[in-house]
């Protein structure tokens, strides 16, 4: 039986990464959905602007994909931008010291996964022998054995024979960049859930992925496939409050906007942060109760850095995870995506996760240190001119992945009667990743009776 017309089958609130997959995957099973997007924009924070000083198009945030993101690559296919997604033939990650000192994880492409990554790892020269082995141990570990469920990443390294020196060149790097969390707070479990997905997979699991246009291009057709069939997106519309009303054995939802009539539903897709959904429930309703306890998840900041030199930095890899600085990670943006600036002609991008010290340290600062850090670690920057730059501050980037964050959200029910939760916050077993938040929006749409 046909829904009334002012009565939407489903709703779903929060235009970004889970809220996008949830709308597809609900188009794609037949169920038109009406999605309320506050941002006159989708993706949340995966995103992209024009950059006003130099034209360059940039994201939100660098994000980093792998092979394993299979949620994540198929809601691409589904939308038509697969193809703007470039993935590594084989897994190689440049690492460099602050002194410039150079060292390669390259897995061989002969050897199938996961040996491929073990080899790469042993012939890491900067690891001892002992090290080297230390190595086979924790993945043989990782392959049978789950962590203590209030164990820290930090904690298991150790118990696990991973030296300081194996922390600080391989797992810090990883750990810190897909937990966004120190390693001394972080949840091993997470850790380990990371580390089978991408690194004990089969086939190209391991290899890393870039998206060769901005991030917005990625998502922006979402909206077209919603709309043609059957369902509709309405950018700017802000949610004020999402009231349940039980009518004999059904259930309907009325959810109130700003400027607008309320808009009614018999199912609610909630992706949104679970800080953002709070307050516009009513206190004591059963949503509420499937929700983490109020502050029973923090949040981590993110910091971001665009600088543009005045000379094409060709000669520099197209990335590499950073040792003993700030920042952590560098991007050779003109490398990776093709673009071309005759006035800026070098663009790099630089992450800090966990950066709770940089978000409230002056841009100005953050700026000359990363550029100083960059040219000790890479000469070949020698006499090129920082021109311009940009910080971007994600202050609440994702949940910080502690294992009391954890545990709180496993005592969350993604589903209660007309009612589902979504977002890479819930239980998806990752960290607050695009692919978390992919597969959490596919698992909403597949709740929800056609």
């Amino acid at each position: 039986m046909s829904e009334p017309p002012d009565i939407h089958p489903v709703a779903v609130i929060g235009g970004g990464v889970a809220g996008i997959a949830a709308a597809v995957g609900l188009v794609s099973r037949g169920i038109p959905p009406i999605l309320l997007e506050s941002r006159p924009y989708l993706g949340g924070r995966v995103r992209s602007f024009v950059h006003e000083r130099t034209g360059d198009e940039i994201d939100n945030g660098q994000h980093l994909l792998m092979g394993c993101y299979h949620g994540t690559f198929r809601l691409l296919e589904t939308i038509g931008t697969r193809n703007l997604i470039r993935l590594q033939p084989t897994l190689s990650v440049e690492f460099r010291d602050a002194d410039g000192r150079r060292s390669l994880l390259h897995a061989p492409n002969a050897v199938p996964s996961p040996l491929d990554v073990l080899i790469g790892m042993l012939r890491l020269q900067t690891l001892s022998l002992r090290e080297r082995a230390a190595l086979v141990r924790i993945g043989l570990a990782l392959m049978v054995r789950t962590p203590r469920a209030e164990e820290t990443v930090q904690e298991y390294l150790v118990r696990h024979g991973q030296s300081t020196n194996t922390q600080q060149r391989i797992w810090d790097p990883i750990a810190i960049a897909t937990l966004n969390t120190p390693t001394r707070d972080a949840s091993a479990l997470l850790f380990a859930n990371v580390m089978r997905l991408a690194f004990l997979g089969r086939g190209d699991d391991s290899h890393l992925a870039f998206p060769r246009a901005g991030l917005s291009r990625l998502l922006e057709p979402a909206n077209a496939y919603v709309a043609a069939h059957g369902g509709s997106i309405r950018l700017g519309t802000t949610v004020t409050s999402i009231t349940e009303h039980v009518e004999g054995s059904q259930t309907r939802y009325e959810i109130g906007v700003k400027d607008g009539p309320p808009i009614v539903a018999r199912t609610i897709i909630a992706a949104l942060p679970e800080r953002a959904l709070r307050p516009l429930l009513p206190a004591g309703s059963p949503p509420v109760s499937r929700l983490p306890a109020d502050g029973a998840m923090g949040y981590a900041p993110i910091v971001s850095l665009y600088l543009w030199y005045d000379r094409p930095l060709t000669n520099l890899p197209e990335f590499a995870a950073l040792i003993g600085t700030n920042v952590q990670w560098m991007f050779n943006r003109r490398r990776i995506d093709g673009s071309q600036n005759d006035m800026f002609p070098g663009l790099l991008s630089c992450t800090i996760s966990a950066a709770f010290e940089e978000s409230a340290t002056a841009i100005e600062l953050i700026v000359a240190t990363a550029d100083r850090e960059l040219r000790g670690a890479f000469p070949e920057m020698a006499g090129a001119r920082l021109m311009e730059s940009q910080v971007i501050k994600e202050k609440q980037a994702t949940f910080a992945a502690t294992p009391a964050a954890q545990r709180a959200r496993e005592g969350t029910s993604m589903h209660h009667g007309g009612f589902v939760l979504a977002g890479d916050w819930t239980t998806t077993d990752l960290p607050a990743t695009i692919e978390g938040a992919v597969r959490s929006g596919w698992r909403a749409a597949m709740a929800i009776q056609s």
